[in-house]
């Protein structure tokens, strides 16, 4: 009951009415986007599962990683033991929760999900494997993070396979503490036509201070911060506009002829 209370207070404050009138499909929508476990079916993949005392095992190394470089092997060691078909049954799995959702918003938001998904995969190879690891030391939030993947894929144990949503958790772990980016890809849309957006270097999200009470959600460690104003699409036509008469009036304020 109280994540339905949240995920209500987020549609309204993402304009869901007057906007993209995605139909009865709002409500789990916003949830897929933001609750790891909504509408999981739970279904084991034919690599078997990944058991909890492995998943422990793992969150503590990468919590003791001392650099980027360092956290970036250890992720990348732990996506080895998936493969290109986990990758598919992980997007397909996806698409089967989001079947019911209107056609327009759904392969919007496939698109994005499979960029979530297999472009991460694709970046976290290559990084690892060329090298481009950072002596940087990792974010402190990872240790947090990685405590409560421990806690949402041992109970996740207690009903349902955790493979999956500890591959989820893995790639998100990628994104936001090597690559320093949102967890959904700039471009992902919400409900009422709001999408995660970047702005002169800072990433935007209509949400991102609005979603932290939902367990064991990513948003309250991704690097994207709550817009102050809608992230429509067109907005970024209109911020640009803003900041030409902006740099025009400050030319002309500073000019000493």
């Amino acid at each position: 009951m109280r994540l339905n209370s949240i995920l209500n207070r987020l549609l309204r404050l993402i304009g869901r009415e007057g906007r993209d009138r995605s139909g009865a499909g709002s409500d789990d929508a916003c949830s897929l986007l933001i609750d790891l476990f909504a509408g999981d079916s739970g279904e084991a993949g034919p690599g078997g599962t990944v058991s909890v005392e492995a998943i422990r095992a793992a969150c503590r190394r990468m919590q003791g990683a001392k650099t980027k470089d360092e956290l970036l092997h250890i992720i990348a060691d732990e996506v080895a033991a998936f493969d290109l078909h986990d990758l598919e049954q992980m997007n397909a799995r996806f698409e089967r929760k989001a079947a019911h959702l209107p056609e327009g918003y759904r392969d919007r938001l496939l698109a994005s999900v499979r960029e979530e998904i297999f472009a991460a995969h694709h970046r976290l190879v290559l990084l690892s494997r060329n090298g481009g690891g950072s002596d940087e030391p990792p974010d402190p939030a990872l240790g947090a993070y990685c405590s409560m993947v421990a806690e949402a894929c041992a109970a996740k144990a207690r009903e349902k396979d955790p493979k999956y949503l500890y591959l989820k958790y893995l790639l998100s772990a990628f994104t936001i503490f090597i690559l320093e980016e949102p967890a959904h890809p700039v471009g992902t849309p919400f409900p009422g036509g709001q999408i995660v957006d970047e702005w002169e270097g800072t990433y935007l999200c209509p949400v991102r201070d609005k979603a932290d009470d939902v367990p064991f959600a990513l948003c309250p460690f991704c690097p994207a911060v709550q817009s102050d104003e809608p992230t429509y699409p067109e907005m970024r036509a209109r911020r640009e506009e803003r900041r030409r008469r902006e740099n025009l009036a400050n030319y002309w304020t500073n000019y000493k002829g």
